[in-house]
Formats: C-alpha cells, structure tokens, sequence
C-alpha cells in the first residue's frame, strides 16, 4: 500500500469526490478511512442542498438603483500636500 493511499484527502480531493471526479487511487483511501469518509459525506450533503437553493435573480435595474444612491466624496483639495507645485 502506497503512503498516498494512507494520506487523508485535501478539501480539494474531498470536494472532487463530492462531484465524482475523485481519481480511483484516493477512492481506496476514502473506502478505508472513516473520518475522510465522514467529511466527504457532509461535502456531498452540502453540494445537494446548494443545488436546490432558488436561483436568485435581482430585478431589472437593479445594480443601476443601487449605483445611483453611492455616494462618492469628491477631494477637498490637493492630496500631494503643500509643496506639490515644487
């Protein structure tokens, strides 16, 4: 058995295996590992439950409703202080 086979999976592996594209080589180490098996379990739930979220949509215009109430300060005079001219 091979010292990658042992290794607990990154978050990376973890979430490959969540969308099933973990490489057969680190699907042994998930098979033995109940820990590593637990944590990927709980990726795949969350994966599940992020898929039937509502797709959030704003309305139409409403970036442009938002940008019209920013306020930006415009400067009050030179910011490269007193001697900028020399």
């Amino acid at each position: 058995m091979s010292d990658f086979v042992g290794q607990h999976l990154t978050p990376d592996e973890t979430e490959q295996w969540a969308q099933g594209l973990l490489p057969a080589a680190r699907e042994l180490h998930l098979a033995q590992c109940g820990d590593c098996r637990a944590v990927a379990d709980r990726e795949r739930k969350l994966f599940r439950e992020l898929a039937q979220l509502p797709r959030f949509a704003p309305e139409f215009g409403f970036a442009e409703r938002v940008m019209a109430k920013v306020k930006i300060p415009t400067p009050s005079g030179s910011h490269l202080g007193p001697d900028a001219d020399t």
